[in-house]
């Protein structure tokens, strides 16, 4: 289980109503709550969707990097993954 005082207040939230289940380990975009952390600013790449900016943010889930993106790249894909309903 991760030490939740160190987590970021995004992380933090997810953890809350998600579960810490395999925190770190195994991330879905799918089955777990998506946030977005700052990236480290010697790690930038370029943003895939096509802005020609920089990657500055990380779209995570369960603790785990799924991918990366500009800042409005990252929260329209946060965004997203909250409004689509589970169906089973």
């Amino acid at each position: 289980m991760p030490d939740l005082n160190e987590l970021s207040r995004a992380a933090l939230s997810a953890a809350m109503r998600g579960g810490t289940a395999g925190w770190g380990q195994i991330g879905s975009a799918s089955d777990n709550i998506r946030y977005a952390e700052p990236q480290e600013p010697q790690r930038r790449k370029k943003c895939y969707c096509g802005c020609c900016k920089r990657a500055t943010h990380r779209g995570m889930a369960n603790g785990v990097c799924l991918m990366i993106g500009c800042e409005l790249y990252v929260r329209r894909w946060v965004r997203d993954g909250v409004a689509k309903p589970v169906t089973k």
